[in-house]
């Protein structure tokens, strides 16, 4: 959207008060025709680089806000920027707050020190990662935040390490201090507030559309100009567009573009993984081509790509790159849907419970007995990352839960027994126990998911609950879990893209819908 438009379409006169309060002289003084003139007249102080610069460095990098320069962050650079058309409904950017938080504490929880370090724990790589967690960690020792200049300390020690913002917030994250402490995750209201103040800077825009939907925008001028600050030459989506150039995704290519921009990267890399190195640390035009040192394709190839592109095959290697480069950051996103066979599953989700083979191959669920246990777990995993919000965590090794999901900053795990009969919780107990034991933090909710359950199982429950205060095993049906993921993926629910809270489910014993209270 140009900036003339989104002035015209600024949804409320105080949306359009705080944003003219960035520029424009005596605003509250003007009706709203006059304000909205006024703003498109200092058109160029909203666009001017050093300013903008100024503002964006002040958001990011030096508010005496955590929760601001977090936030701000994340809706200006990582959602907003990095969208086609710069733009996205209010409720759309809350929710993609909230589950880029969420998604950085579960990859936090999947990650170790030597994986950021290419799984080289021996490495000088791996050793900068530690010395940049130490410095991290001291700057949280005995705060609830870190300063701005304890933030400009590490975002200098980020350039020299070469550590990028997703591995800080990765370290971050698993000292419990990312987004907030204790690994909280902000809120709608904390976003809605932040939106504000990005206005009132005139970073951002508050506009409504023809169908009265509230739309967060940048408009195309402002945004351009931010980018080229920022050093955002292509969004994330058109930068995985682009690496599916067969000779760009060449394992050589990859493992060549890596090593000369000192990435480190793991000898068992797959494609898929060394691709996502290089989008999170090489600059586009470095992962297609360089003229000096030479490496990547030569004139000739670009200029083969450049012809299959309709492009202009002519000038130098830079020239056809950034033809290239601005040709994928213009392509509209596709939109891919991709079947998934645990929605399948989840529909007979009671009867993989139960065990109920002869409707389970009338229906071709199962072909073998055994898969049963196997799209048992697989299902419970759909259902917690589709229907409640929270996608499962990678797990190593062959002794551990059904499933695992983060609680802030602890664990919620999750095991499946699909019997004929009421499962016995005493049966299992060492079992679980023992999950629980070798995990690397407090596991409060552990959830056992059956058909049904013996009578004296609730009493096993609480028994061990009394032994172990921090845990509580909470023994759920699998028509009460579906009923409660079908509540909350309900159209109803105003918050039904938000992760549903688990710390609902902490209540030893026998699962009961009535402790939790209205959702909504």
């Amino acid at each position: 959207m140009k900036f003339e438009e989104a002035v015209a379409r600024v949804r409320t006169l105080t949306d359009l008060r705080r944003i003219a309060g960035a520029h424009v002289v005596d605003h509250r003084q003007l009706s709203d025709e006059e304000l909205r003139a006024a703003v498109v007249k200092v058109k160029p102080q909203y666009l001017h680089p050093e300013t903008v610069e100024c503002v964006l460095e002040r958001v990011l990098y030096n508010d005496q806000s955590k929760d601001v320069r977090v936030v701000s962050r994340i809706i200006i650079v990582d959602i907003l920027l990095d969208q086609y058309d710069f733009s996205m409904p209010f409720d759309r950017t809350e929710e993609d707050v909230i589950a880029f938080e969420q998604s950085v504490i579960n990859a936090s929880n999947e990650t170790d020190l030597a994986d950021l370090a290419g799984g080289d724990a021996a490495s000088r790589r791996c050793r900068d990662v530690e010395m940049y967690n130490f410095v991290l960690s001291v700057a949280w020792e005995h705060h609830e935040s870190v300063s701005p200049d304890e933030a400009n300390l590490l975002r200098n020690l980020r350039r020299r390490l070469r550590i990028n913002d997703w591995d800080h917030r990765i370290l971050e994250a698993k000292l419990g201090k990312y987004p907030k402490p204790e690994n909280a995750s902000h809120t709608r209201a904390d976003v809605a507030d932040i939106r504000k103040r990005l206005q009132a800077d005139g970073l951002l825009f508050a506009v409504r559309d023809d169908d009265n939907t509230d739309i967060d925008v940048i408009p195309v001028e402002l945004a351009h100009v931010m980018r080229k600050i920022l050093g955002l030459r292509i969004r994330t989506e058109a930068y995985k567009e682009l690496l599916k150039y067969r000779r760009l995704r060449r394992k050589a290519h990859l493992i060549e573009v890596l090593e000369r921009q000192q990435v480190p990267f793991g000898r068992y890399d797959t494609v898929d993984q060394l691709v996502q190195r290089v989008i999170w640390d090489v600059p586009v035009d470095k992962a297609i081509a360089s003229a000096s040192p030479r490496y990547g394709l030569n004139s000739e190839e670009l200029s083969n790509w450049c012809r299959d592109l309709s492009l202009s095959p002519t000038g130098s290697i830079d020239d056809k790159t950034t033809r290239i480069i601005e040709h994928f950051d213009q392509l509209r996103p596709r939109l891919e849907t991709e079947a998934d066979e645990r929605e399948f599953w989840y529909q007979f989700y009671e009867d993989l419970a139960w065990r109920r083979y002869d409707g389970l191959r009338s229906q071709h669920v199962i072909e073998k007995d055994l898969e049963i246990e196997s799209k048992f777990e697989d299902a419970t995993s759909f259902l917690f990352a589709n229907k409640l919000n929270h996608p499962p965590l990678r797990q190593g090794g062959s002794n551990r839960p059904d499933g695992l999901l983060s609680l802030r900053s602890e664990y919620m795990m999750w095991d499946n027994k699909s019997k004929e009969s009421p499962v016995n919780l005493q049966d299992h107990i060492l079992q679980f126990d023992a999950y629980m034991e070798q995990a690397d933090k407090r596991v409060p909710v552990f959830l056992v998911i059956g058909p049904a359950f013996t009578e004296d199982s609730e009493t096993v429950a609480i028994r061990y609950h009394a032994e172990h205060f921090d845990r509580n095993i909470v023994l759920i049906t699998a028509d009460e879990l579906k009923a409660l993921a079908e509540e909350w993926n309900s159209s109803r629910n105003r918050q039904r893209e938000e992760p549903f809270p688990l710390g609902l489910l902490a209540a030893s014993g026998r699962y009961d819908r009535r402790r939790i209270g209205k959702l909504y």
